[in-house]
């Protein structure tokens, strides 16, 4: 295990190779579908399900993307997002109100510092105010437009964000920083 942070409900861990136990996961499509644990297995970003339903932890594989947990009243929600998934509204979903959120955790992932983007990319993200330009570089702080996003649609959310970026990290797998084939694998298991 290369990371843990204890939740309300559960407890987020990243590890480097896939766990030898049960869990819960969807085949990643880099889009915006979130599924009912009950329904797999499907092509999706996250994954809901009640409390009660929650018999073994969930799973999201990221090489630089946002593991992102939502604790709610009412259950969970896990959720893969790049910046497509942010910018195609992942966190708009109304699976993620469902579940009445209280608490969120970003995981580890590409912090601003690596995320080096072009000029183009800011048509994605057209109101957004997390670019920095450094050294005549441009820059996009995935954790803040996410943080952003969720205090958006739900202002009283607790939002916390791992400080540790992926790409810098060597112990994390990183796309951004050697194209690798190798994924991290966050998983979130019930408390």
């Amino acid at each position: 295990m290369m990371y843990r942070e204890n939740l309300n409900n559960g407890r987020f861990e990243s590890w480097g190779e896939k766990p030898l136990f049960d869990f819960h996961h969807v085949t990643q499509v880099h889009g915006v579908e979130i599924v009912s644990i009950e329904t797999l297995p499907a092509e999706a970003d996250g994954m809901i399900s009640s409390w009660k339903d929650l018999t073994i932890p969930l799973a999201i594989k990221t090489a630089d993307c946002l593991p992102i947990v939502i604790e709610g009243e009412s259950g969970v929600v896990f959720l893969h997002a790049g910046w497509r998934g942010l910018a195609d509204g992942i966190l708009k979903r109304p699976e993620v109100a469902m579940i009445h959120p209280q608490r969120c955790f970003i995981g580890p992932s590409i912090h601003v510092c690596c995320f080096e983007v072009t000029a183009e990319f800011k048509d994605h993200f057209k109101d957004s105010s997390h670019f920095k330009e450094s050294e005549g570089k441009l820059y996009f702080d995935l954790q803040l437009e996410a943080k952003k996003k969720l205090r958006d649609l739900f202002p009283n959310l607790l939002i916390e964000i791992a400080p540790v970026c992926t790409c810098c990290h060597q112990d994390f797998h990183s796309y951004r920083r050697n194209k690798t084939p190798k994924r991290n694998w966050n998983l979130y298991i019930k408390g």
